[in-house]
């Protein structure tokens, strides 16, 4: 595809040219990839586009839908193309500064809001929460949208924070794009580095830590070669990080309180095993996803 354009055509017709070269290129999902990109061109959903396949694109708009399908066919995943990708029913903006926003962790974003609505019904203290490793901040904008009321009445108090810089920025930008700007606050340092809360514990902390394996992250399969490593890179056998916090939870998680801790396939015991080892009483729980894998652990602090 590379060095080429589009002729003006349909709807209809650029979906199913994209799709072919995408499939040639050995993308995995090239109809569905080609309806995105054509539906980006157009400024239209897919729905649409399956009502109108005779729709025709203009000339400039075709030389940028040209590119992105080149784009698409080199492995660049379709939210760094489009700029967005849709979880949870939000538009979360994406860009290399942060992970893709995956569909596994919208279970702890809904996992994190029902702790949250559990707690501000029982108790009359503010709820205080702290989002580890935001990224692209989707995770803390569910939180901030279900509860923007919560937040102005100071009834919860939450704190999202990056080792990244930039990611940070990212978020911020997602908030404000939602008009949350200044209802969560943003801290920059190292897992439980920033101490952002009154009195430096949480009620509830909910972390989505690189998980993969070094060597996963090195194959740099699908979108993988893309994203940043450092938000994928969970060492050699992807718990470093999660250790890390996790022997780190006394100090971090006020008494009576829960962390909720997004993992991947097959970790789930060596999580326990970790919290097993930790100098207080805790009772451990997982959540399935979809898929039926143990994707999201819930550690109380008795």
């Amino acid at each position: 595809m590379t060095g080429t354009t589009l002729p003006l055509a349909t709807a209809g017709k650029l979906i199913a040219d994209i799709a072919s070269a995408l499939r040639a290129a050995g993308i995995p999902s090239p109809r569905l990839d080609a309806e995105l990109l054509v539906g980006h061109a157009f400024g239209r959903d897919r729905a649409w586009l399956h009502a109108h396949p005779e729709a025709e694109l203009d000339a400039a708009s075709a030389r940028s839908l040209a590119g992105w399908a080149e784009r698409r066919a080199a492995g660049e995943p379709i939210a760094y193309i489009r700029g967005f990708k849709e979880w949870l029913s939000l538009r979360i903006a994406t860009d290399s500064r942060a992970l893709i926003p995956r569909p596994e962790t919208e279970l702890l974003a809904e996992a994190a809001i029902s702790e949250i609505a559990a707690r501000l019904v029982r108790d009359g203290d503010a709820v205080q929460t702290w989002e580890v490793a935001t990224g692209t901040g989707a995770v803390a904008l569910a939180i901030a949208l279900r509860f923007r009321t919560a937040i102005a009445l100071g009834r919860l108090l939450l704190v999202a924070s990056d080792l990244s810089a930039e990611a940070l920025e990212l978020a911020s930008e997602n908030l404000a794009a939602h008009g949350l700007r200044g209802l969560v606050t943003l801290a920059c340092g190292d897992l439980l580095e920033p101490a952002a809360l009154p009195g430096g514990r949480a009620d509830l902390l909910v972390a989505n830590l690189p998980y993969l394996t070094s060597a996963e992250v090195a194959e740099g399969s699908g979108s993988l070669a893309w994203e940043p490593a450092r938000a994928l890179d969970g060492g050699a056998d992807g718990l470093d990080l999660l250790r890390r916090l996790i022997q780190d939870l006394p100090a971090a998680v006020a008494p009576g309180g829960v962390a909720l801790l997004e993992i991947g396939r097959g970790q789930a015991q060596a999580v326990r095993d970790l919290v097993d080892d930790l100098p207080l009483r805790t009772a451990v729980s997982t959540l399935p996803d979809l898929g039926g894998i143990e994707r999201v652990v819930r550690i109380a602090l008795v």
